[in-house]
């Protein structure tokens, strides 16, 4: 099921798949399950906060509530019916002023004329995965339920609900399984060169 149905933020209106990161299953084209990828917000950010960078994730009541908190690093989403604050900058335990959930770091700095601040939502029944691909950036991830397997050249990490982690350096190959019971459902935060395309094939080992 694509999370099209109650996705609303602050700075894009529509939600869009990103067709070349679903894989299908053993099943045919057609009728297989898929890992699909939504986007939900983005801005643009002429300059990186100053310091180690972190994805503070944190709920509030309404969406109202939520905007009304956004600072310059900050995006304002719903999904089903949750209104998420992610903010970009220092490690923040407190938050700012929702229900504090995650803070996800530290994620590689890295140099760009400009930056571009994404957040995608993953829908991925059990046992599909994406196509090996990367971003020109930085991201990091939080599940909301279900379980992801993300593999990297040199790295597996399995992240679970309530669980956040941070991404690779830029352009690093990477692969996500959705590997528990449930249907994956997980926030993606990157912070990308906007000059150049948001992902791209890869192949890995």
């Amino acid at each position: 099921m694509i999370l099209n149905r109650l996705l609303h933020c602050t700075f894009v209106a529509a939600s869009v798949v990103l067709p070349f990161l679903e894989l299908t299953g053993t099943a045919s084209a057609q009728d297989a399950p898929k890992f699909v990828v939504n986007k939900v917000a983005e801005r643009n950010l002429a300059s990186l906060p100053p310091g180690d960078l972190y994805w503070t994730a944190e709920t509030f009541a309404t969406l109202d509530e939520a905007k009304a908190a956004t600072t310059d690093t900050a995006v304002a989403v719903e999904i089903d019916g949750e209104a998420w604050l992610l903010t970009l900058g220092p490690q923040d335990k407190i938050g700012h002023g929702g229900r504090w959930m995650a803070s996800i770091g530290p994620i590689d700095r890295f140099e760009a004329p400009s930056y571009m601040m994404r957040i995608n939502v993953s829908d991925a029944p059990p046992g599909t995965e994406t196509s090996v691909h990367s971003h020109p950036g930085s991201e990091a991830m939080y599940v909301m339920s279900g379980e992801v397997t993300v593999r990297w050249p040199d790295k597996t990490s399995v992240i679970q609900a309530g669980e956040g982690s941070p991404g690779q350096p830029p352009d690093t190959p990477m692969l996500a399984v959705s590997t528990g019971d449930e249907t994956l459902k997980e926030l993606i935060m990157f912070i990308v060169d906007p000059s150049k395309d948001f992902a791209r094939p890869e192949t890995m080992n």
